[in-house]
């Protein structure tokens, strides 16, 4: 069961970046969310492998740091990657 919150708490919080980190006009609409549901489950996965209890709190605060940091990590640097990769492609097209 804690599975499933932890789940669902790691997506609503990517959810919640997309709209407060700048940039999400570069990328699409499911990737925070996403992200967030994936780096979630696996701070569980390695708070449960760990021997942490999965009742306690530790596991939440893994869990829930790791898809904290890393969306917001993911937010800040795929816009930027985004923008020099458009860039590059529009000098190679437009390249005469």
């Amino acid at each position: 069961m804690e599975l499933v919150l932890v789940v669902t708490f790691a997506g609503l919080l990517g959810l919640a970046l997309r709209y407060i980190v700048p940039g999400r006009d570069l990328h699409g609409l499911a990737v925070m969310p996403s992200a967030g549901v994936i780096l979630g489950s696996l701070g569980w996965l390695i708070a449960i492998w760990v021997g942490i209890d999965a009742g306690g709190p530790w596991g939440w605060v893994i869990a829930l740091g790791l898809a904290l940091v890393g969306t917001t990590a993911l937010g800040i640097v795929l816009p930027k990657r985004r923008k020099a990769a458009d860039e590059a492609l529009w000098a190679e097209l437009t390249r005469s």
